[in-house]
């Protein structure tokens, strides 16, 4: 009897792990059928638990906030001057040979007809003025031609050695040029040739350096000071030649903020819109069409209103709260610094509740569900007597 008890409890043992191993193999066939993302959800270890305060872990799930909230700091008055070193503005016009040749010759006759062609280039044609052709005569008989790409500029009969240079017309000029030389038909005298012999032949023009016309200069403006930013003055000293300059213009971030002939001498002031400056680096240009200007204590002045921080948002719909609640998802607040050398101090501002910064690491990271809200949720970073240089702001849900 008690033989048969112990059997039948060995079979009804047999029987339960053979069950358990049945239902564990339905497990795991029934989790190798699921859709990949659905798989890794199921298997991916949880973080921190329900309103939690630690660093989020998890798989990025949606990202909510991405900024770059660029440098915050305190300022502790509110007209920032930004003093910019002189510029120089002027022009250099030099003489500069296009196309030289030794010499020409050219002959009409009865039985002998030869004509000559010279071709040069004019890198800089805007810049370009005053273009001669200059030759001296050695061997004259008849009338010397020569045209300019097909159009004639010059017809005449020459009898002495030396001639005055002729001008190349300006709207006859292109990039790529040619002179074609010719020299007048004999006529009823058959017996004899027309010809010319032209010797130091060249092609000469003033060109104009323009690089020299114009200047720029950078300035720094920091995402508080932008944010914050009610009036924007510009301030130089022109030193120059009443009577020799051209007009002076000034452009910032390539928007007109300047154009016309300053008075020499005269500290000028002008107000610009506010909304030409920008977060982080900005760029003063100078330029002038004529003349010589000495441009002297630059300055950009910002007033400031009372300083207020930049608030970034972001929305957290309802299902994405539930997910929160329950403890599926965490919401992980993000922020990458410049440096990791020194202390980064400040408080985190998000929906009326604080949280503080104070780290020397280059990265900073705190799951703040506890913080959030249904709806759009706002975030304000303020520094602590210092600068923070903040590359990346992220709020992400993460997956536990």
């Amino acid at each position: 009897m008690i033989l048969m008890l112990k059997k039948r409890n060995g079979q009804s043992g047999s029987g339960a792990a053979t069950l358990v191993a049945v239902i564990a193999l339905l497990i795991v066939l029934y989790i190798l059928f699921l859709p990949p993302d659905v798989r890794k959800d199921l298997l991916e270890e949880e973080s921190d638990g329900p309103g939690g305060t630690g660093t989020g872990s998890g798989r990025v799930v949606t990202n909510l906030l991405t900024d770059h909230p660029g440098r915050l700091e305190q300022i502790d008055k509110l007209e920032i001057e930004h003093y910019l070193p002189a510029v120089s503005l002027f022009s250099l016009a030099g003489a500069e040979v296009f196309k030289k040749a030794g010499s020409i010759y050219v002959k009409n006759g009865i039985f002998d007809n030869k004509e000559e062609k010279l071709t040069f280039n004019i890198p800089d044609l805007d810049n370009t003025d005053n273009v001669l052709l200059s030759f001296s005569v050695k061997d004259a008989m008849g009338r010397l031609t020569v045209l300019l790409n097909g159009e004639e500029i010059y017809n005449n009969e020459i009898s002495t050695k030396n001639v005055m240079p002729i001008e190349l017309p300006k709207d006859s000029l292109v990039d790529s040029n040619v002179l074609d030389f010719k020299v007048s038909e004999v006529g009823f005298r058959f017996w004899r040739t027309n010809e010319y012999t032209l010797e130091n032949v060249q092609v000469t023009g003033d060109v104009t350096d323009v690089t020299t016309r114009e200047s720029k200069n950078v300035f720094v403006i920091s995402q508080t000071e932008k944010f914050n930013l009610e009036k924007a003055l510009l301030r130089f000293l022109p030193d120059c030649r009443q009577a020799d300059v051209g007009i002076l213009e000034i452009q910032i971030n390539n928007r007109q903020a300047y154009s016309s002939v300053p008075e020499c001498g005269v500290l000028k002031t002008i107000e610009f819109s506010p909304a030409i400056l920008e977060n982080g680096e900005n760029k003063l240009y100078f330029s002038s069409n004529n003349g010589r200007y000495l441009i002297d204590q630059i300055s950009i002045t910002s007033r400031l209103k009372e300083i207020a921080f930049p608030v970034y948002f972001f929305d957290v719909s309802g299902n994405q709260y539930s997910d929160i609640v329950s403890g599926r998802d965490d919401v992980n607040l993000s922020m990458r610094f410049v440096d990791s050398q020194d202390f980064k101090r400040g408080r985190i501002y998000i929906n009326g509740k604080t949280l503080s910064i104070n780290t020397k690491d280059a990265t900073f990271s705190k799951v703040i569900d506890n913080y959030i809200e249904v709806g759009q949720n706002g975030i304000r970073i303020e520094p602590d007597n210092t600068v923070l240089d903040i590359i990346e702001l992220k709020v992400d849900i993460v997956r536990r």
